[in-house]
């Protein structure tokens, strides 16, 4: 009866010990991933008196898209911030007005800083600067 309560005691450290460290290497690979993400935003505001398409690509350092989305805006109209979920990287803005007028803005120049940018574009009546591109890093 000694050899057996001894066995089952060992049999339950081992058990203990085990689900321990399952326990801490997941926890482990999911901070991991948590920490490799970050979060892109932008939102449109057209200040202008007209409507206008605003074509939105999110580009990354191989210049392959990552996000690429055409929206229509009425005047005096102000689109909800979108949210992109992408690894921490640099990426590339390229931001186009009425399939005229293109700006790019680079961002996550320091990725490793990275967890959430928002871009605001907006849409002026101003003829000498129709679009404009502002970054803000949170």
């Amino acid at each position: 009866m000694n050899k057996k309560y001894i066995y089952t005691i060992i049999v339950i450290c081992v058990l203990a010990s085990i689900t321990f460290f399952i326990g801490y290497s997941l926890s482990e690979k999911t901070n991991t991933t948590k920490d490799e993400n970050g979060t892109l935003s932008f939102f449109i505001d057209n200040s202008d008196n007209i409507s206008h398409t605003v074509t939105v690509e999110v580009l990354d350092l191989q210049n392959t898209s990552k996000c690429n989305k055409t929206y229509s805006i009425a005047p005096n109209e102000r689109l909800e911030p979108t949210p992109i979920s992408l690894k921490k990287d640099t990426y590339l803005y390229e931001i186009t007005l009425d399939n005229n007028i293109t700006k790019r803005q680079i961002t996550g120049e320091y990725p490793e800083d990275l967890n959430s940018e928002f871009l605001i574009i907006e849409v002026n009546k101003y003829p000498k600067e129709p679009l404009e591109l502002s970054l803000v890093i949170e």
